[in-house]
């Protein structure tokens, strides 16, 4: 894990968690939400990406075979009940086929790896908080939030085209990526696998988490 992680805030959110532990967990699909967050904070692709399949000059596809083809549609297209289908697929030219794999809702906490006071002020933030023992900070949280979400790590968001070819699909989960565009923002990412149904970002205060943290000053 990274040794420092940084968390862009507005001043007043700083020093509440500072005073009290107060944090807010937030949920993937939320920050799909571009008319909320801007398009700094928001993507509407977030937790997705494609594969996209197509045949230059059109062709045929024999679902009973085991080409790369049939196996796209076994999986993205076909049902359960029809992934023994013994039919034949025709693509006009141009054709294009697009999958798209969603992850399901997560709560996340997102920082970044280096901190930046251009990205920050793009954020809307004017001060920011160093984690500076992220595996207590995160252990302390998962403590508290034992009951809402099962603690899943912390990952480097990793900046690539979420539109791939079908024959080199991607291999990463959805909630681990964002498109290049977003590379400036040097994104890392604590998720939490929800144990029951997740319906709002959680708010919450974890006083244990304090200690593990302090404001940073460039």
């Amino acid at each position: 894990m990274q040794k420092h992680l940084f968390k862009y805030l507005p001043k007043k959110y700083l020093e509440a968690f500072l005073l009290r532990g107060s944090l807010k967990i937030g949920t993937l699909h939320e920050y799909r939400k571009i008319e909320k967050y801007g398009e700094a904070i928001g993507d509407e692709n977030e937790g997705l990406h494609k594969t996209e399949l197509f045949l230059p000059g059109g062709g045929q596809i024999d679902l009973a075979s085991t080409t790369p083809e049939a196996e796209f549609f076994r999986k993205h297209v076909l049902r359960p009940d029809q992934k023994d289908s013994k039919v034949k697929i025709v693509l006009e030219n141009g054709a294009h086929l697009i999958a798209h794999s969603n992850s399901q809702d997560l709560y996340i906490y997102c920082m970044t790896s280096t901190f930046d006071e251009a990205t920050m002020k793009l954020f809307g933030c004017d001060t920011c908080l160093e984690i500076i023992r992220p595996h207590e900070f995160f252990a302390a949280i998962s403590r508290r939030m034992r009951h809402k979400g099962k603690f899943d790590g912390v990952v480097p968001i990793q900046y690539v085209n979420k539109t791939t070819h079908y024959l080199k699909p991607h291999q990463l989960h959805p909630a681990h990526m964002k498109d290049t565009e977003y590379a400036y923002q040097s994104e890392w990412r604590a998720i939490w696998v929800p144990t029951r149904s997740l319906r709002r970002p959680l708010l919450m205060e974890v006083p244990r988490a304090i200690r593990h943290c302090r404001q940073y000053v460039p």
